[in-house]
């Protein structure tokens, strides 16, 4: 009985630390992917217009 019971806490904690994981991740590659605007009177210094 006690087997069959950490079994399922074992069950139990895996899953919460996939959706966790899953979470941190997915926040984390947003951050990365985030570029911010650059202000208009830096256009002067382009090469290309």
């Amino acid at each position: 009985m006690k087997k069959q019971v950490t079994k399922t806490v074992a069950k139990g904690m895996k899953s919460a630390l996939d959706v966790v994981l899953r979470t941190e991740a997915n926040t984390a590659s947003c951050v990365i992917m985030y570029q911010p605007k650059a202000p208009k009177e830096l256009t002067k210094y382009r090469r290309t217009k």
